[in-house]
């Protein structure tokens, strides 16, 4: 009886029973786990390799300039003797220059740079060409992350097109000469030249002899004026002609006879040699002019040949 004074809803339930429902679903509600959202991870491919100021840096540089600043940056040390460097300083040399003929921005060429290092890489653990084609494709369509939530969406589609064809145009092309580059070691080769310095020999030798043993100008000029000694047939001689008269002796010294033994000095040494040296000189200038002339008269008539037959 009490039942029938209640008001009743609509559906033919009571408003007790409504509110039971109403509190059920409340607590479903609370119940189911709440979903969490995931804080966006920055894109920050372009600056694997080089950073923003570096790429402004090296993009607004010369080619020698830039070159040299890349050998700093990677590093690339040596590059006129280690031919692994010198080629890496040149493939991202070759990246600039297509960036700029493109018109690429600093982000995008970072992300060309980042590219290109990742298929270097890939080269040197020893991947198959399909497997760099594939990996490149991929990367540079967006069908695959570069690092986790990172991709390579950085460029339009005809930029996409143009790096395509200059990876096709280097890597794909020249993938052998690429790995034997990267993988295979330089020889060295060690060039020596052997060369014998002679030197002075050191203080308190004898070689050459102590300024003590020397002999003086003054005992060389004595010995070489010196007669020579007189044979026994001059002395036997001699001894005969002693009871001679004084008068003989002096007729024969009047007729003015030379000496029987010539007298030399250092004067008439030197002077011989000067005239001996002054001939042989003038012999040898004489040979030398002849054989000038001769040389010019053939290079001479070259030249006529020459003109005559360019004329």
């Amino acid at each position: 009886m009490g039942d029938k004074g209640r008001p009743r809803s609509k559906t033919g339930r009571s408003p007790s029973s409504n509110n039971l429902r109403r509190s059920a679903s409340k607590t479903e509600s609370n119940s189911d786990p709440i979903e969490r959202v995931e804080t966006p991870v920055e894109n920050i491919i372009p600056w694997d390799v080089f950073t923003s100021e570096q790429i402004q840096s090296l993009l607004s540089l010369t080619p020698p300039d830039a070159l040299s600043k890349l050998c700093e940056l990677i590093p690339a040390a040596d590059t006129h003797i280690n031919l692994r460097n010198s080629i890496t300083a040149d493939t991202y040399l070759f990246l600039l220059h297509f960036a700029n003929q493109n018109k690429l921005n600093e982000t995008k060429t970072g992300a060309l740079i980042t590219l290109f290092k990742h298929l270097l890489s890939m080269i040197k653990d020893g991947k198959s060409l399909i497997d760099i084609v594939m990996e490149s494709s991929q990367l540079l369509t967006c069908q695959k992350d570069f690092h986790p939530k990172m991709k390579f969406d950085f460029f339009s589609k005809d930029e996409v097109l143009a790096v395509t064809e200059y990876l096709k145009s280097t890597v794909f092309q020249q993938f052998k000469l690429y790995r034997f580059t990267l993988l295979q070691e330089q020889e060295e080769t060690i060039i020596s030249l052997e060369k014998i310095v002679n030197t002075c020999p050191p203080m308190g030798s004898f070689d050459p002899p102590p300024l003590a043993e020397a002999i003086s100008e003054h005992d060389i000029e004595v010995y070489l004026n010196a007669p020579p000694p007189e044979s026994e047939k001059e002395e036997e001689e001699g001894e005969g002609e002693e009871g001679a008269g004084e008068e003989g002796a002096v007729e024969d010294n009047g007729e003015g006879a030379a000496p029987t033994t010539p007298v030399i000095s250092m004067k008439n040494v030197q002077t011989v040699l000067d005239t001996v040296g002054g001939e042989m000189l003038d012999k040898l200038a004489k040979d030398m002019s002849n054989k000038c002339a001769e040389k010019e008269s053939q290079y001479m008539n070259r030249l006529n040949k020459v003109k005559k037959s360019l004329d």
